[in-house]
């Protein structure tokens, strides 16, 4: 597709080595990317002016849609990537990218959205992570977790992204729980059946790991638990580990800082109701 910005796109495929280029130099915010190219998962789009690549759009199969690139288009070129996204009719509930582009997208939609707010980026590897906070106590999460986990992400998902629990599918949240579970992809503090933090792997793979769903209950917090489950994940982690915030968190920010992490970034995130 191409349009009077100057703006064309190209189908992106993942062992492509521009697209798998873009992701690279996008640093911190194209890790996940990378990770989900790695297992084919996903589908998407090159965006390139003038005949010159300046970066992708990615739709997962989550319904994420993350961009990387494209920071110093015109307003123009910023209204001519939001088009083709409408074009490409590719699903999508949450986006993350450049500001421009996100609240153009957000102009885009009906309604009011859940969220729209700058994220901050966390990053890290094992030699960051603070010793002293190291726990020989974080453990993977079992199947006696399950209620605990529910309830934790319930409280997560309306705290931070102002998503009502009553709203939510309890059988596909305890089927995702279910999932996380059998794939040793969630770390708690705490004992079992009754743990007091978690936070699960997003994403792993070449580019690094992904942190996501952070969460102390509220009668556990001031205790530190939070940096030592990061700390300790971050130093038994074979490669980069990052995590992303909003931006005005400043308690979830410190803790992350506390743990050994460095602020390494930032996008903007939109997430539709």
């Amino acid at each position: 597709m191409r349009n009077p910005a100057g703006l064309s796109t190209r189908d992106l495929h993942a062992d492509d080595d521009v697209t798998l280029a873009l992701a690279k130099a996008a640093g911190v915010h194209g890790i996940y990317v990378l990770n989900a190219l790695a297992r084919d998962d996903g589908v998407g789009f090159l965006l390139a002016l003038q005949g010159e690549d300046v970066g992708l759009c990615w739709f997962g199969s989550r319904g994420n849609l993350v961009i990387l690139g494209a920071e110093s288009l015109s307003p123009e070129g910023v209204q001519a990537v939001a088009d083709a996204v409408q074009i490409s009719q590719h699903p999508w509930r949450i986006a993350m990218g450049p500001t421009a582009i996100v609240n153009a997208l957000r102009d885009r939609t009906a309604g009011k959205p859940l969220l729209l707010r700058d994220q901050v980026y966390y990053v890290g590897t094992a030699k960051d992570a603070v010793a002293t906070l190291v726990d020989d106590s974080v453990r993977t999460a079992g199947r006696e977790d399950r209620e605990r986990l529910l309830q934790a992400t319930l409280e997560l998902n309306s705290s931070d992204l102002n998503i009502d629990q009553a709203r939510v599918d309890r059988r596909w949240l305890r089927d995702t729980i279910d999932e996380r579970i059998a794939g040793g992809l969630t770390r708690a503090l705490g004992p079992v059946g009754g743990l007091r933090s978690k936070l699960d792997f997003g994403s792993d793979g070449p580019g690094g790991l992904v942190l996501e769903g952070v969460f102390t209950f509220p009668e556990h917090r001031g205790a530190g638990l939070a940096s030592r489950l990061v700390a300790t994940c971050l130093h038994r982690a074979p490669a980069t580990v990052c995590l992303h915030v909003g931006m005005h968190n400043a308690p979830a920010r410190a803790a992350y800082e506390r743990a050994g992490m460095a602020l390494a970034g930032r996008c903007r995130l939109l997430l539709l109701a």
